[in-house]
């Protein structure tokens, strides 16, 4: 199947040596905040990007290890609403069948530089995520701090009522 829009390239030849099975990214990938993908007429849910692909979920049973995709991929984190049509493969079908791994047909400048404005929002999101939680970090339910005050309590009667006794 071609991929090519003069139908000349041959989909075999751009997706030569692509990674079945293990996880074998070569580009880091970010978690997918507010991104889509519109396939086939059905939205399926980015799970997370890099440059070289994505991950996303996917109707059981829809597609296959192989099968070319073509689809827009649709981000509306973090104030965007960066829209970018974009081809691949299905390298990776999860074990449970309900994720799948797209290694994307090589793009062209004006939509590799949409991919990367969607990468960088979500660095940018993830780096943002990261400072408000050093900086407000996570306190104890209510309910489990006082559970360890009363067990703070009882253990210091304790302690008291034995220093007695021993006296």
């Amino acid at each position: 199947m071609s991929l090519g829009d003069s139908g000349a390239m041959s989909g075999e030849g751009l997706f030569a040596g692509i990674a079945v099975g293990a996880d074998q990214r070569r580009q880091d990938r970010y978690v997918a905040h507010r991104t889509a993908i519109n396939v086939d007429r059905q939205r399926c849910l980015v799970l997370d990007i890099s440059s070289g692909g994505l991950r996303m979920q996917t109707p059981p049973g829809s597609w296959q290890v192989g099968d070319d995709i073509h689809g827009l991929l649709v981000c509306k984190a973090g104030g965007a609403d960066i829209r970018v049509v974009v081809r691949g493969r299905i390298v990776r079908l999860d074990p449970d069948g309900q994720t799948v791994g797209v290694q994307f047909a090589p793009l062209s400048p004006a939509h590799q530089q949409a991919v990367d404005a969607i990468i960088q929002m979500m660095e940018r999101l993830e780096i943002e995520a990261s400072y408000e939680q050093a900086r407000h970090p996570k306190s104890s339910p209510p309910m489990l701090r006082a559970a360890v005050a009363i067990a703070v309590f009882g253990a210091t009667i304790g302690i008291g009522a034995l220093y007695l006794t021993v006296r």
